[in-house]
C-alpha cells in the first residue's frame, strides 16, 4: 500500500535559496549553471543619467565654434591683406585699425563660446562616465573631468578617457575617428601657443604676417576637430542614451 511517511523531496532539489546564478527549470528544481563563489551578488543596475540635452547643447556650441573659427580665419586674412597695402602704401593706419576692432571682438565672442562648448563637454563627459557600470572605465567620473585640467597628463588622459566610453558604450566610432580628433586638437593647441608666442614677441609687419599665418592653421584645425567631437558626443551619446530609451 502507500507508505506512511512523508514523500522523499525530488532529486537535486534545493533545500534552500538558489544563490546568485542559479535558474529554474518546470519539475527539475534549481540548476547551477556556474558555481557561486562567496560574496557573488548581481551587480547593482547601471542609471542612465540623462545624456541628451547636455549633448545637444554641447553639439550646438561645437558648430558654433566651428562657425565662428571660420569667420576668424577670413577675418585674420583680411588683416594679413591689409598689412600688405599698409606696408606698400596702398591704406593708412585706420584700416589697420578696424582689423584690429574687428578681430578682437570676434576673438572675445569666440573665446566665451568656446568656454560655454568646454563646460558643457566636461558635464556630458561627467554624466557619460556615470551611466557606465562601475569598474568598467579606468578611471572615475572624476577623473574624466578632471585630467582636462592637469598640466601634461591632459596630453593623453582625455583621449583614452574618451576611447573608454566608447568601448565600453559600443559607441560606433572607430579608433581613426577618436584618433584624428585628438591628434587635430592638440596640433590647434601647439599651434594656437606658437602664434600667440610669436605676437607677443612680434616688431615687424612681417613676423605680425607669419603670426597671423599660423593663427589661420591653428583655426583650421580646431574646426576640423570641433567637427569631429560633434561626432564623438553625437555617437556616444546615443549609444547610452539612445532616444527609444
Amino acid at each position: 500500500g502507500a507508505p506512511d511517511y512523508p514523500p522523499q523531496p525530488q532529486y537535486g532539489a534545493p533545500r534552500y535559496p538558489p544563490q546568485y546564478g542559479a535558474s529554474q527549470h518546470p519539475g527539475q528544481g534549481y540548476v547551477y549553471a556556474q558555481p557561486a563563489h562567496p560574496g557573488a551578488y548581481p551587480p547593482a543596475p547601471t542609471v542612465v543619467r540623462p545624456l541628451r540635452t547636455i549633448g545637444a547643447a554641447t553639439r550646438w556650441l561645437l558648430l558654433v565654434s566651428a562657425a565662428l573659427g571660420v569667420v576668424t580665419i577670413l577675418i585674420e586674412a583680411w588683416g594679413i591683406a591689409s598689412l600688405n597695402a599698409y606696408s606698400t602704401g596702398s591704406v593708412g593706419i585706420s584700416a589697420l585699425n578696424s582689423y584690429d576692432a574687428l578681430s578682437g571682438l570676434v576673438s572675445v565672442v569666440a573665446l566665451v563660446v568656446m568656454l560655454a562648448a568646454g563646460i558643457c563637454w566636461v558635464v556630458w563627459q561627467h554624466r557619460a562616465a556615470s551611466s557606465l557600470p562601475a569598474g568598467s572605465l579606468r578611471r572615475s567620473p572624476g577623473w574624466h573631468v578632471g585630467s582636462w585640467f592637469i598640466p601634461v597628463i591632459a596630453f593623453w588622459f582625455p583621449f583614452q578617457n574618451i576611447s573608454d566610453l566608447a568601448r565600453v558604450s559600443r559607441a560606433a566610432l572607430s579608433t581613426g575617428t577618436r584618433g584624428a580628433w585628438w591628434t587635430l586638437w592638440i596640433a590647434a593647441g601647439v599651434a594656437s601657443g606658437i602664434a600667440s608666442n610669436v605676437l607677443r614677441k612680434t616688431e615687424t609687419l612681417s613676423s605680425l604676417m607669419s603670426a597671423l599665418t599660423v593663427t589661420i592653421l591653428s583655426d583650421a584645425l580646431m574646426i576640423a576637430a570641433a567637427l569631429l567631437a560633434w561626432i564623438i558626443v553625437a555617437r556616444i551619446t546615443d549609444a547610452i542614451d539612445p532616444r527609444t530609451r
